[in-house]
């Protein structure tokens, strides 16, 4: 089957709009919430942002424990703390940390986990991994670095690094090869590599891209990686694709998601494809991710699928905005329907909900939204908010 790019998902061939009922299948309630992690008073802000979370289900009698973790701002080398939740995010306790003993610096931004359903390379199925990005106190380099565990998160170890730039500021004016790179996504391919997505700036001078998306292939387990495929590319020095997130679909297809920076109110689109490894044109805008009202996502998104809503499950893409989980029952195609918000948070401090994510659980019939909430003008903790799904009659 030719890999495909879904187009025009708001319109029929005619070119009017799609109908807008039954676009979504389901809805959600939320059941409790926890805090993850609160900041204290003097720490660095904003505190803590960028969670991600994890259910072991390839792990034996740990199948179920949730292991969460996020940027966590300190004066001291930052780490990647990793917090365990054994009683379905009712309560969060420290588990251990991630270090960087390679280099030094610290690990300081946009940390992923991803634990292995099958065995990769020499790594074996329920490894942990998480990959995040390496970067002094100067913020002169950055470096996307590859963890694993083998203890269901209780001790780490280096693996590789998957790719390395420059300058750690966004857009910085310097030559390409001391541009930064940002954002790494782990996950599986179909035959059992290990794909990290992740957005790259240093194609600014040389190749007229301010910003792109692209992935890499390591078919030994994350030891060595091969050469980077550009997904998501815009000429002309300006757009910026970022923050890529993959999720798996029905019939073999997989979805990204990703935020449009210098395009007004930093929309998220969206792209269907039948390949993991193949996006169509990079140069396709993609699909926007909006509702009838006209209500739509600022940045930082995260998708995720679940089997409840109809024949083909449901989408949800979370980011900031109006609302802050929408949902399609649809593939993708119409409009999609605002949820209720799950954390409630306050658009005017930027930190607040910044690249929060959503983790099905129990074969999709709950959600688990990891997000960052304010607490002062300065500071966010990262909350935990639980929610049943219902499908509507």
């Amino acid at each position: 089957m030719a890999n495909f790019s879904v187009h025009n998902t708001l319109y029929e061939e005619n070119g009017g709009f799609r109908l807008t009922k039954e676009e979504c299948g389901i809805l959600l309630r939320k059941k409790k919430s926890s805090v993850v992690y609160c900041p204290g008073e003097g720490e660095r802000a904003p505190g803590a942002m960028y969670p991600r979370c994890i259910c072991l289900s390839h792990n034996g009698e740990k199948n179920g424990t949730l292991l969460a973790t996020f940027e966590c701002y300190t004066y001291s080398t930052p780490t990647f703390p990793i917090y365990e939740s054994v009683d379905d995010a009712s309560s969060w306790h420290r588990l251990s940390e991630i270090k960087d003993e390679e280099k030094g610096f610290g690990c300081r931004f946009q940390p992923h986990l991803l634990e292995l359903p099958v065995s990769c390379g020499g790594l074996k199925e329920g490894t942990i991994l998480c990959a995040g990005n390496i970067i002094p106190e100067d913020f002169s380099s950055s470096s996307l670095h590859l963890y694993q565990s083998t203890d269901c998160g209780r001790t780490w170890s280096f693996l590789s690094e998957i790719v390395s730039g420059g300058h750690a500021v966004v857009d910085p004016e310097e030559k390409d090869e001391n541009r930064p790179v940002w954002e790494p996504f782990l996950t599986v391919t179909p035959d059992g590599r290990l794909i990290c997505f992740y957005s790259d700036e240093r194609y600014s001078a040389g190749s007229g891209y301010n910003q792109l998306l692209a992935h890499k292939i390591s078919a030994d387990g994350g030891l060595t990686w091969q050469k980077e495929k550009i997904d998501v590319a815009f000429p002309g020095g300006r757009l910026r694709p970022g923050m890529p997130v993959v999720a798996a679909l029905p019939e073999g297809k997989f979805i990204m998601v990703y935020e449009m920076v210098n395009q007004d109110k930093i929309p998220v689109y969206f792209r269907i494809s039948d390949s993991i490894e193949d996006w169509g044109d990079p140069d396709f805008m993609g699909n926007p991710v909006c509702c009838a009202d006209g209500s739509c996502l600022t940045g930082t998104p995260y998708v995720s699928w679940i089997p409840q809503g109809g024949p083909v499950g449901t989408i949800l893409i979370t980011g900031r905005g109006f609302s802050h989980i929408m949902a399609n029952s649809q593939m993708g195609n119409g409009f999609f329907e605002k949820m209720d918000t799950l954390v409630d948070i306050d658009n005017t401090c930027g930190f607040a909900g910044y690249s929060q994510c959503t983790l099905p659980l129990h074969g999709g019939k709950q959600i688990l939204n990891l997000c960052p909430r304010q607490i002062s003008e300065r500071l966010a903790l990262i909350e935990a908010a639980l929610a049943d799904v219902y499908v509507k009659a």
